[in-house]
């Protein structure tokens, strides 16, 4: 488990991820009624089918793909790639709600040739929530679709960093849009009941909360790479560091870090690769035999890399640490502490007016 996520297999070499509160509400729907169980778990189906659509689609526009992580509000492709081609992100951003709408479209049909009972009703279902799910992916607003495709729409005209703001303007007015429409839902007379309007007045806060949050991370991570520009890895790398043999005695770290007072321990694979040595579980250091059985699998960076895309890489790893490489040898550490707070002074710096 990872961020509150647990892999459940792989389709396509792709990870596919489950947060733990997904699991909880099909855990609770099922408990509360096995039809609404049912129920979540074709919505988990129609999320990852969504999600894999952007998966390929990346993949053949040779973008990485790491994971695919699903969340009680839909579903995330976890792309290793911050620098994407205009064309390309429209088409991954795209992709993902018109095989909503067409799965949606599927099913309409579908609804025609099937027997009353709780079939009509699972198809129905899944007709409706395809249609919501491509509906609500398109709308303008980050972290969705929609708000990609707005920014990738934006970008043939503007840079990046304009284009991003502007998309980030708009979702919040969307965002207001949809707090006003809830409130007015509440208050005026209709025919849902007063529980029901308090439950979709609620649940819809919540949604405009996630989508926010979203949206701020867009804008934050467009505010880094725009100040930040020109400025690489290497110019914030740590040498708090030990290197290790990658076959030697776990007993033999104790008197590295004891002696050198470092904590941050890392290894060369025989492939090449550094990792990172694993210290701080009891259980798996007495169970160990060699330093490769504590091995940790870590980004390995260019020191030419930019600092904005270096953080996001780092950002895609558990302990949000990367061996920063160069011409196959090792010259220093980056942690997304140590890039955050260099990011910080720089912008300090910037503003002060003393440039580089």
């Amino acid at each position: 488990m990872a961020d509150g996520s647990i892999s459940i297999g792989k389709i396509l070499g792709i990870d596919i991820e489950l947060h733990w509160l997904f699991i909880l509400m099909i855990a609770f729907f099922f408990l509360l009624s096995p039809l609404w169980g049912l129920v979540w778990v074709l919505l988990f189906v129609c999320v990852l089918i969504h999600e894999l659509a952007h998966s390929i689609t990346a993949r053949r526009n040779n973008v990485k793909v790491s994971k695919i992580v699903l969340i009680p509000l839909g579903g995330a492709s976890i792309i290793d790639d911050t620098r994407i081609d205009t064309s390309v992100e429209f088409r991954i951003s795209i992709v993902g709600p018109i095989t909503s709408l067409v799965l949606g479209g599927i099913f309409g049909i579908s609804v025609l040739f099937t027997p009353p009972g709780l079939v009509t009703f699972l198809v129905q279902y899944l007709f409706l929530i395809n249609i919501l799910l491509g509906i609500f992916n398109i709308l303008p607003i980050f972290p969705m679709d929609g708000g990609r495709v707005m920014r990738s729409y934006l970008e043939k005209r503007m840079s990046f960093f304009k284009a991003t703001m502007t998309t980030v303007k708009v979702s919040k007015y969307f965002m207001a849009l949809m707090i006003i429409a809830a409130l007015a839902l509440f208050v005026v007379p209709n025919q849902y009941t007063l529980g029901s309007r308090e439950v979709i007045f609620l649940w819809t806060i919540f949604i405009v909360f996630f989508l926010y949050q979203g949206a701020i991370a867009e804008q934050d991570s467009a505010i880094v790479r725009h100040e930040t520009e020109g400025v690489r890895l290497r110019e914030a790398l740590t040498k708090d560091y030990e290197a290790v043999d990658y076959n030697s005695d776990p007993g033999s770290l104790y008197n590295i870090i004891k002696s050198k007072n470092r904590h941050l321990i890392v290894s060369k694979t025989p492939d090449g690769q550094y990792v990172l040595i694993n210290v701080f579980g009891r259980n798996q250091l007495q169970g160990a035999r060699r330093l490769s059985d504590l091995s940790i699998p870590i980004p390995n960076l260019d020191p030419n890399m930019g600092m904005a895309e270096a953080l996001a890489k780092i950002d895609t790893n558990p302990y949000r640490i990367a061996a920063v490489v160069s011409k196959g040898k090792l010259v220093g550490l980056a942690t997304g502490n140590h890039l955050r707070a260099f990011i910080s002074l720089h912008s300090i710096y910037r503003r002060s007016g003393k440039g580089f």
